[in-house]
């Protein structure tokens, strides 16, 4: 396992999923069944402070099944010091009114709660200017105070390789957690 700035993202998630749905938390880490017919990435291992495969593969697995409206289910596995190994379970689908978002559901099994859910409506893509430099802005940031989207972001209908972006989860037109 590695040290990493990941107990800090996931305790600003946690915040956030406090308010999360009222149905059950992490059925679907629970049971996929639910699931049929969905399109499945991962699991995909992420690294800290690297830009690594399983990163821009879930980077682009979460863009084209947002944009193009496409259910998916995306799994990433990430060790950290404190809370064990951490699964994140992505869900690519529309809401009870037809709008596309993702239910984003936290397993932890060494840290309390043992799992944790919220929902986010949109993503924002902000460009990475030199990908292959090798310091922690390729998994950290942008520092996103008060939930307050960057100006510079890539367009929706921008075709680029997920190597020279990440992905800001969005709620409410409000930045949450970290970046993917």
């Amino acid at each position: 396992m590695k040290t990493s700035a990941f107990p800090i993202v996931l305790l600003s998630l946690l915040t956030f999923a406090s308010k999360a749905s009222t149905q059950e938390p992490c059925r679907y880490l629970k049971s996929r069944s639910g699931l049929a017919g969905y399109e499945t990435g991962g699991p995909y291992k992420l690294e800290h402070f690297q830009l690594t495969k399983g990163r821009t593969e879930l980077r682009a697995f979460l863009w084209k099944h947002w944009h193009d409206h496409i259910k998916g289910v995306a799994e990433a596995r990430v060790g950290t010091v404190d809370a064990g190994n951490i699964t994140a379970l992505y869900v690519v689908q529309p809401d009870s009114r037809g709008d596309w978002g993702i239910d984003v559901e936290l397993g932890r099994p060494l840290q309390p709660p043992p799992c944790s859910a919220f929902h986010v409506d949109s993503l924002v893509r902000y460009p990475i200017r030199k990908p292959d430099e090798d310091y922690p802005s390729q998994t950290l940031g942008p520092y996103l105070p008060d939930g307050k989207l960057p100006q510079t972001r890539l367009a929706d209908s921008e075709a680029k390789d997920p190597k020279y972006y990440k992905l800001i989860l969005v709620k409410n037109g409000k930045a949450i957690g970290d970046t993917i």
